[in-house]
């Protein structure tokens, strides 16, 4: 019998080749102390080697405290992980302006009743020979059209004490469009200039609906024959590499005090919007006065929020993406903001009221009847609530008792902001002129914008990251010491179920 330094072994019986090795009874506290012994994680070598056993002690303390230090901060680190907090930064500040499209510029005039269409306007949408009650209402009706905007309805109520009988075969769509200002009528002929190329004015700006009523429209696409532009022009809407006077949008418009209604009534004027190529409408707007020229500075920004904030909910997260669905955004026709969202909202609450739909003003609502003179009454009666939005959590905080309707519609997560400066002057002609217009520029007032990203201040990433740092800092350990740790658990594990096992075994024989 021969003695090795690592284990016991005999020549084998009869010849045969090799060595006769014997089972050695190492008990588990020789195998922790063999395994730990060469162990990667620092500490370990000591618990198991020194040879006093309040040494042992120290450093077994030393090591259970790191590690429960180190797993104390690796809990703080996942709970700011669980939080979901998010930052916004600014990428950068220098983003050309051409890589976003030129925004949307609506006129819409004050008046929307052309009178010098009235009387053809009764020939056309009163049943034959009507009698002088049926003409003055007709023509009471046409005064409640001339500033018709959807927060305008209060109006509407001095027609329901009127007898309507005669009116509720009438498109209150077609009456509104055909009364409306046309683009030959208002636009001075080849006044119109865009990135310092003339054009055409009735090809540039198209008639669209809005909250305004019928607005002139440049570089939308949200009126059919906007987006047929697209389709027949790969560069439409428009985009824009300068910025300065001169460089963007430059129209005349024709002040015709014919087109009025004489006496006491609004008086000639125009509405200018700015918005997003594919919003419907925006509540701001610009007023522009006869005889003045009008400067509109358009600074954008951009807004993105990063895709690692996709698995949180909109509410926490305060914005959709394209493909997630606002319950209430309903309009599939239109893509996802907050302008869109909230005018969609906004029609929702006209046919809950009164049944009924007002595309002249807010996105159509497919298979609903459209308001027509009879709903007057409805909609003049609750006009502060279709006026009035509520946001959010605002009962909280504002003591408000004013009526209105709750929409919920944050920004979409990818969204393009204008901050907007306007100019004024006085317009000079030359001596002996008569003639009476509105002249007005948009552009951007810089080459370059600014974009924001918002995404999650802390991900998996960097709690991995951290937690490395941790575990490097407090216990000396690595990924690798981590197997190494499984794997002689794994061990010790498989000889206490063999040893088990055999046990049992030798009681059953």
């Amino acid at each position: 019998m021969l003695l090795y330094t690592s284990e016991l072994v005999a020549p084998r019986p009869n010849r045969g080749q090799g060595l006769l090795r014997f089972k050695q009874n190492i008990n588990y506290r020789e195998r922790l102390r063999r395994s730990f012994a060469r162990s990667t994680i620092h500490g370990m070598q000591h618990v198991f080697q020194e040879r006093h056993f309040w040494q042992r002690c120290l450093w077994l303390t030393i090591v259970v405290g790191a590690v429960i230090v180190g797993f104390g901060l690796y809990s703080e680190l996942r709970h700011r992980l669980n939080e979901q907090q998010l930052v916004s930064l600014i990428e950068t500040t220098q983003m050309p302006v051409y890589h976003i499209e030129f925004p949307a510029v609506a006129v819409c005039p004050w008046n929307h009743v052309n009178w010098q269409r009235a009387e053809s306007a009764k020939m056309r949408f009163l049943p034959r020979h009507p009698d002088a009650e049926l003409r003055e209402t007709f023509h009471q009706l046409l005064i409640v059209l001339e500033q018709a905007n959807f927060g305008n309805f209060r109006k509407a109520q001095s027609l329901a004490h009127r007898n309507l009988t005669e009116f509720k075969s009438i498109n209150i769509m077609q009456l509104i469009n055909y009364l409306s200002y046309r683009c030959d009528e208002i636009f001075v002929r080849d006044s119109c200039v865009f990135d310092e190329t003339p054009y055409d004015c009735c090809k540039l700006f198209v008639p669209e609906q809005t909250e305004k009523g019928q607005c002139l429209v440049f570089n939308s696409l949200i009126s059919d024959l906007s987006r047929k532009k697209q389709l027949t022009y790969k560069f439409y809407p428009y985009k824009l590499s300068t910025a300065g006077e001169e460089s963007g949008l430059k129209f005349t418009l024709n002040v015709n005090h014919s087109f009025v209604r004489p006496g006491p009534s609004v008086r000639f004027g125009m509405n200018l919007m700015v918005k997003e190529p594919k919003q419907w409408s925006h509540e701001m707007v610009y007023h522009l006065y006869p005889d003045t020229e009008n400067f509109v500075a358009v600074h954008p920004t951009v807004a993105e929020t990063s895709e690692n904030t996709y698995f949180m909910s909109p509410s926490k997260r305060r914005c959709y993406f394209d493909n997630e669905q606002n319950p209430y955004f309903l309009d599939n026709s239109l893509p996802y903001n907050r302008g869109n969202c909230l005018a969609s909202c906004l029609h929702q609450v006209v046919s809950r009221i009164c049944s009924c739909s007002t595309p002249v003003f807010l996105p159509p609502i497919e298979d609903l009847r459209q308001c027509g003179v009879t709903d007057a009454q409805c909609l003049g009666d609750n006009a502060d609530i279709f006026s009035y939005v509520k946001t959010g959590e605002q009962d909280k905080y504002i003591n408000d008792s004013r009526r209105g309707h709750f929409c919920d519609c944050p920004e979409n997560c990818n969204s393009q902001q204008y901050k907007m400066t306007l100019n004024v002057r006085k317009l000079n002609y030359p001596e002996n002129s008569t003639d009476h217009q509105i002249k007005a520029q948009v552009y951007y007032g810089q080459r370059v914008m600014t974009k924001i990203i918002t995404k999650l201040k802390y991900t998996d990433l960097d709690l991995l990251a951290n937690f490395g740092g941790i575990i490097s800092l407090y216990i000396g350990a690595s990924m690798m010491s981590f197997v190494e740790f499984f794997a002689v658990v794994g061990k010790l594990l498989w000889v206490v179920i063999k040893d088990g096992y055999a046990k049992a075994k030798g009681r059953v024989k």
